[in-house]
């Protein structure tokens, strides 16, 4: 069982001695979600009343390697580039055998730092890597450790080339229309291909019933062969000491629940409480596929009777009664739907030159959609064919790099030069018009970055 998932169905049981229960009495008025807001978490979509909120700690993420946390505008460039430099020294410092010590710093994008360091332990090394972007005011970091030899170059390639060029801030209501991954305050675009780690968790509150929670938690499964919930509730009965109560404990649901093409399971009870309250504790899971992020597994709990401000951590007597319990439990399961996408959002008016849509220095990965018309350049600083910077259009899709190699004496006396393809991130440097070249004619790129154009029918490498 995941360490997030709920442990046990009778677990708000306590282990005090049950005299009674207060019947749930002076309900709130009807919950039907006539008035919905959809919000975003991993991939997924969920409607939720008017009120609702997402706690501020309670929407975390995980993105191929680890936690990809949000840090907020409270760091900005200036002062993410200070804590790296510190964090850089310390590594640097250490002397202690057996603690991570600097290895190498990577500034793959602007404002982004990679510190990756390494210890020995009984003749064999691990990595640790401390990463994080700022993108527009909005700080983004994730960090881990204990990565082999083997592995530490494959991550890194990710980190610099899938993870920080791909993210981006985004606004709490905003439904991204691109493939990708919905964080707190940020996306991460991914059409999924890769088979990455992806956790998403939400808990979310309501204002008109403050006892009430819900939280949300998908992961892709990388484990077969876990037990569905009916299994693990089947499979953990209640304590012996704990026997004499089970029969005042109320299942009004349990069993199958599919949600479009979902097959899932739900329980829904009512509970006793050791302050005498019966509480809602429903829970539906669906299981999901091996390592599939559009089929992850989904688990959400809904729980009612949990007290706020001076009755923190205690029961209290719910606002809603069985009924709408139930109803606003469906309502918020059977929303939940895979997130549709399309190509990302382009303005129906090309940017001109008086109406820039993307800010200089704006950075775009290989296989995104271009934003902004004018010239990109590249963060390869080998010998590119057709030049680092180039012009292009908004719509069109931002290419790999090709790298020339050296010519060794058999392929200059065959007429051959090595060539390796490479994904690379452009970063918008000119506003600039393309310059008129007839279609006939191709533009050589000079020795001094004198920028060049292709033949229009002619394709970019990549």
């Amino acid at each position: 069982m995941h360490r997030y998932w709920y442990p046990h169905r009778f677990a708000r049981l306590g282990f005090a001695i049950f005299t009674g229960f207060c019947l749930v009495t002076g309900h709130a008025k009807d919950t039907a979600m006539n008035k919905v807001s959809s919000i975003c978490f991993g991939r997924f979509l969920i409607d939720l009343p008017e009120g609702s909120q997402v706690k501020e700690i309670g929407q975390q993420s995980e993105f191929m390697f680890g936690p990809v946390v949000s840090e907020g505008p409270e760091v900005d460039e200036k002062k993410f580039a200070a804590r790296m430099d510190k964090r850089e020294a310390e590594l640097k410092a250490v002397t202690e055998t057996g603690e991570y010590k600097f290895s190498k710093s990577l500034s793959p994008l602007p404002n982004t730092k990679i510190l990756v360091s390494s210890r020995t332990l009984f003749g064999s090394t691990a990595y640790a890597f401390d990463a994080g972007r700022v993108v527009n005011g909005e700080l983004f970091s994730i960090k881990q450790e204990s990565f082999s030899a083997t592995k530490i170059d494959s991550i890194l390639d990710g980190l610099q080339n899938k993870l920080l060029p791909q993210l981006r801030i985004r606004q709490p209501d905003e439904i991204p229309a691109e493939p990708g991954f919905c964080i707190k305050s940020g996306f991460i675009a991914s059409d999924g291909s890769g088979r990455a780690l992806e956790e998403a968790r939400i808990q979310i509150n309501f204002k008109d019933q403050p006892d009430l929670w819900v939280s949300v938690y998908s992961r892709t499964v990388n484990n077969a062969g876990q037990k569905t919930l009916l299994q693990r509730i089947a499979s953990n009965p209640l304590p012996a000491e704990l026997a004499s109560v089970a029969g005042q404990v109320r299942n009004l649901r349990e069993g199958a629940h599919s949600v479009g093409n979902y097959a899932g399971e739900e329980t829904l009870d009512v509970i006793p409480t050791e302050e005498g309250v019966k509480v809602h504790h429903f829970v539906w899971e669906i299981q999901g596929a091996m390592n599939d992020p559009f089929k992850p597994t989904l688990h959400l709990e809904f729980s009612t009777g949990n007290g706020q401000g001076k009755e923190k951590g205690q029961n209290v007597r719910p606002k809603l009664s069985d009924d709408q319990a139930i109803k606003l439990f469906d309502s918020i399961v059977n929303s939940i739907r895979l997130r549709p996408t399309g190509p990302a959002k382009v303005s129906s008016a090309e940017p001109t030159l008086s109406s820039p849509q993307a800010p200089l220095g704006e950075i775009v990965a290989s296989g995104s959609v271009c934003p902004q018309t004018g010239w990109w350049q590249c963060v390869e600083t080998g010998n590119v064919d057709g030049d680092r910077r180039r012009f292009f259009k908004a719509g069109e899709a931002m290419p790999a790099v090709v790298l020339l190699g050296d010519v060794n004496i058999w392929q200059s006396l065959r007429g051959q030069r090595p060539t390796h393809s490479l994904n690379t991130v452009w970063s918008l440097v000119a506003y600039e018009e393309v310059p008129a070249v007839p279609s006939a004619t191709i533009t050589k790129t000079d020795a001094d970055d004198t920028p060049g154009t292709t033949l229009p029918d002619k394709s970019t490498p990549g």
